[in-house]
């Protein structure tokens, strides 16, 4: 029988019987996830709700790093698939494929994914806010070099704060394209020019 997560977070010591208590009440009135509330309140982290959500559902949960990201594997499937589905492909075998994904409850995911290739795919779970960004990271990446390495007549504009960037594109004909995506760490852009 599969233990519930309130239990499991009980039993790890990550959460009180209290705070279980108080969020299995919240629930019975808001009819909303068990571990989004415990973070709502404070008591738990994503992080550690990925864990033991992980740990429920037999899989292996890691921590994901950006230079863990593999291009050629990523760009096999649909940045809206990925994002859709809070998936990021880690790496692949001659017939497996690793992915990381941010509920490992969710059973149908997978046959989103599975449209994409004929290989084995293997889970483990992850935090899904860090899944996004990484995404978000890699294709705004991608985009702005797309960008700068295709487009040489036409201005590129690129903003860059804290918590976000935005690139834009004016081609000859006036017509702008825009790019925004999340950001929270530092973007070396250069282009070089035809002399």
């Amino acid at each position: 029988m599969k233990i519930r997560i309130g239990d499991l977070l009980f039993q790890n010591g990550i959460i009180s019987k209290q705070q279980l208590d108080q969020a299995l009440d919240i629930q019975k009135k808001k009819k909303r996830k068990l571990g989004e509330i415990l973070i709502d309140l404070g008591y738990l982290s994503s992080e550690n709700l990925m864990w033991m959500l992980s740990e429920q559902a037999d899989i292996p949960f890691v921590e994901l790093k950006p230079e863990m990201l593999d291009s050629n594997l990523i760009n096999m499937f649909p940045e809206e698939t990925l994002h859709k589905n809070c998936i990021i492909p880690l790496y692949e075998t001659e017939d497996k494929i690793y992915i990381a994904l941010g509920d490992p409850a969710d059973n149908t995911v997978l046959q989103d994914i599975k449209k994409f290739t004929t290989k084995e795919i293997v889970v483990s779970g992850a935090e899904p806010g860090l899944i996004h960004r990484l995404l978000d990271k890699f294709f705004l990446v991608q985009q702005t070099e797309d960008s700068l390495a295709t487009e040489d007549n036409g201005q590129i504009t690129i903003r860059i704060r804290a918590d976000q960037a935005q690139i834009e594109f004016n081609d000859e004909s006036g017509k702008t394209k825009t790019n925004v995506g999340v950001l929270d760490l530092t973007l070396e852009i250069s282009k070089k020019t035809k002399s």
